[in-house]
This record gives C-alpha cells, sequence and structure tokens, in this order.
C-alpha cells in the first residue's frame, strides 16, 4: 500500500519543530479550538481503494443523517503523502481528517502536525479496540524501539484506527479441496495439483515490482519464516538465517510457480491472475479480497475462499489499516473529533461490518450479519497474528532499498539470502547517516 518517499526523518523533525512552536497555541496553551462550521463539516481526505468502498457507499450517508456533511475528497495512493504533509506542515487547512496508510503516522507524529485525540476525549484505552490497530494510533510507540529525539516523549494518541485492513489468504477451494493450505510447502504442493488437473495454471502468484510492492508481498513469507525486522537498537536484522530462508523461497520456489513474468506484477496483474482463474493462492488485503464475490470482477466466483496466511513457523500477516488523524490546521476542528467519536463508537463500527468492512472494534466482529465473509476470517488472522511494519519515519525509504534487492534476485531466480545482506548493509548505512546510531 505504501509508495517510496523523499521525505526523511530529519526533515520532518526538522520542520516539525518548527510547526510546533506555532500550533502549541491552540492545543496546550486552553485556548478555543475553531467553532464547527455550520451542518458539523468535516472535510475527508483520501487515498483511492477498494477497501474503503463500504465506508463511501454505506457509511457516508449514515454520517449525514447523524448531522455530518462529509465532504469527501479522493486522490491517487502516490501523491497522498506528500500532498498531506505539505498540507499540514503549510497549515492550509485544507483538511478536517486524513486517512493515512499507518506506516505514515511516524511521518506526521515526528514533525507534530497532528492532533491530540485522547486530549480531544477520544479513550484509546477502550478495551474494545483491536489491540494491535489502536497501538498503531501511538507517537512515539507505546512498545517498541524509538528513534532518536524521542525516547523519552510520553505517546500521545495521534491517530484512531478507521478500518482494520491486514493481510489475508484467497485460494481455490476446487484445487485445496481441503480447505484453506496451512502452510507454504501445501501451497505449492496442493497447487501442482491443481496444474496438473487443468484446474489453474499457476500455484501462487504475487507482486514483484521493485519497492513497496514486492516488499508488500515478501513480508507475511519473512514473518511466517520467524524473521524479525530491526533488534531494539535498530539494527537490521532481517538477514538472519530465518529472513534468508524466507527469501531464498521467495525469490526461487515461490517464482517457479507462479506466472512468468510475476517481476514486473503490481496489484493489476496478481489482481487478474486470481480473479481471472489462472491462480491457486495469493495473500493479499481486504481491497481486492472483495472482488472474490462479485461476478462483474471474477471469473471463478463461487470457486474463491478466504483463509489464514500460511506458515512455516507461525502464520503472521502484515498489517495495513487505514487510520485517522486531524490535522491541527484542520477548518473544522471540533467536528472533526465529533464525527470520529461517531464513527468509533460500537454501534458505528457495527455498520460497517454490516456494510462489509473490517471493523477495528472487536465487538463489531462477532455482530450476527458481517457484510462480507472476509471479516470473520480477519478476526482469525488478527488473533493468529498480524504486524505492522516498524515504527520508524524512514520505513519508506528502507523500503526502497530492501526492494530493489529483492527484485534484483527475483529477476535471478536465485540468492535472495544474498540480497538480504545486500540491503542490511545499504540500510545500516543509510541509518548511521540519518543518526540512529
Amino acid at each position: 500500500m505504501m509508495h517510496s518517499s523523499r521525505l526523511t526523518r530529519r526533515s520532518v523533525i526538522k520542520a516539525g519543530l518548527g510547526l510546533a512552536l506555532a500550533t502549541t497555541a491552540l492545543t496546550t496553551l486552553g485556548l478555543p479550538m475553531p467553532a464547527r462550521a455550520a451542518g458539523k463539516k468535516v472535510i475527508i481526505g483520501a487515498f483511492a481503494d477498494g477497501g474503503l468502498t463500504p465506508f463511501k457507499q454505506k457509511i457516508i450517508p449514515q454520517a449525514k443523517e447523524a448531522g455530518f456533511d462529509i465532504e469527501f475528497l479522493e486522490d491517487e495512493y502516490g501523491v497522498t503523502l506528500e500532498k498531506w504533509f505539505a498540507d499540514a506542515q503549510s497549515g492550509a487547512g485544507q483538511y478536517d481528517l486524513y486517512l493515512l496508510d499507518d506506516p505514515w503516522v511516524p511521518q506526521f507524529g515526528a514533525a507534530n502536525v497532528l492532533e491530540d485525540l485522547g486530549a480531544g476525549g477520544i479513550d484509546g484505552s477502550d478495551k474494545d479496540w483491536i489491540g494491535s490497530m489502536i497501538d498503531m494510533g501511538y507517537w512515539p510507540p507505546q512498545k517498541g524501539p524509538r528513534v532518536k529525539g524521542f525516547e523519552n516523549a510520553k505517546p500521545t494518541l495521534i491517530c484512531v484506527p478507521f478500518v482494520g485492513d491486514l493481510q489475508t489468504l484467497t485460494y481455490r477451494n476446487d484445487v485445496f479441496t481441503g480447505g484453506a493450505p496451512k502452510t507454504w510447502d501445501e501451497v505449492i504442493a496442493k497447487g501442482k495439483e491443481g496444474v496438473a488437473a487443468g484446474k489453474i495454471k499457476y500455484p501462487v502468484v504475487f507482486r514483484g515490482v521493485s519497492g513497496n510492492p514486492i516488499v508488500t508481498s515478501w513480508y507475511p513469507v519473512f514473518l511466517s519464516f520467524g524473521g524479525s525486522f530491526f533488534d531494539d537498537k535498530w539494527n537490521p536484522i532481517f538477514n538472519s538465517a530465518e529472513g534468508k530462508a524466507s527469501a531464498d523461497f521467495f525469490v526461487g520456489t515461490m517464482k517457479q510457480n507462479a506466472p512468468s513474468g510475476v517481476v514486473e506484477f503490481d496489484s493489476d496483474q496478481e489482481g487478474a491472475a486470481i480473479l481471472g482463474g489462472d491462480a491457486g493462492a495469493i495473500i493479499q488485503y481486504s481491497g481486492n479480497a472483495l472482488k472474490a464475490d462479485d461476478p462483474a470482477q471474477t471469473k471463478v466466483a463461487g470457486k474463491l475462499d478466504f483463509g489464514v496466511v500460511p506458515k512455516q513457523q507461525q502464520a503472521i500477516a502484515q498489517m495495513g489499516i487505514f487510520i485517522a488523524g486531524v490535522p491541527k490546521s484542520a477548518p473544522n476542528k471540533a467536528n472533526s473529533i465529533e464525527f470520529l467519536k461517531w464513527y468509533v463508537s460500537a454501534e458505528t463500527q457495527a455498520k460497517l461490518s454490516e456494510a462489509g468492512s473490517i471493523p477495528v472494534k472487536r465487538s463489531a466482529f462477532g455482530i450476527a450479519k458481517p457484510g462480507n465473509r472476509l471479516i470473520p476470517v480477519a478476526l482469525q488472522q488478527l488473533d493468529a497474528g498480524a504486524l505492522p511494519r516498524p515504527r520508524t519515519p524512514d520505513w519508506a525509504k528502507v523500503e526502497e532499498l530492501l526492494g530493489i534487492e529483492l527484485n534484483k534476485a527475483l529477476q535471478a531466480g536465485s540468492g535472495g539470502g544474498a540480497a538480504l545482506d545486500n540491503a542490511a548493509k545499504q540500510v545500516k548505512d543509510y541509518l548511521t547517516t540519518a543518526g540512529y546510531y
């Protein structure tokens, strides 16, 4: 979901320090926030993604019935991060709410451009939250390593989970007739049987394009093999024995059982392979998974089921939630916080689940009629394990460096472990320059 960015930790912190001085007056000196606009206007900025379709179609009309005047402004994913960050830094005030990709939270947090939602009355300690999701709204993180400059800072709730997106498995039920494959070895072995029977052309499909796409596809394999990304001092450890085994499996065995052009595959191509009936299994986010039951978008409706990601040592998926932050420059700040309180209430989250979107409150997973078959599977995946990407403002650069090396190995069809060694050295050098050590 995430694109590469030219933003760096140094730049966001430097910018943030200046902006913090300008915005502190509103939030910590007790001065009133901007008055509500008539009709409780809320301007929401979002990037285009199928995971937001239920919100747009079913929840926005209900928000209007509740008295909110929602203006939903949508952009392509690749431009939103820098556009919103510029809006927040300049204080332009074009948005009341950003629907961020969760790896962006550290950048906005380090720059101190988002409101303290806890101070606004949103309870981050509510036990109904999915714990791994609400944790992602705090800066600096409540758990795990912190970047320099924030070692002793008090964690502040600057974002709240909005849509609980995460990776799950989509598989062909006429190939994996005993249910979802439990291991990666089963994905390949049963998939080959499906190819031999003429049911599919390839056991598996994934994204191979350099940067975020290939890293996102490799990440659940990496986690399932038992890999960890950094130690508690930000030293890269993704090139451990477990990490190298996952990379060798990814660029070797998985490539051999995927379409020939997988090196150049992004979401469109991998989606076409699973929805067109060519591939037997895929790990993907909900925006594409939800197309599995739509006869207008798939040739194999009724043959696609969902499951927890396969394991080698463990079954861990990558989290990629939509998460909402209120910029300090928001023109209708009070309205946006009131809207968030309404939106994350158990009642509205139940409606979101009924609409077919993955909620962020546990109670909403238990409603009688969730809007699609993926929702109970998503809860199974959350309970099995789902991890966010490392909480650093420099994740985009780390992902870029790693993605380049993984793509080179994928092109060669071997050398995954060596690719991780090369990437680890580059990441270490970059973070050294950025002042991490």
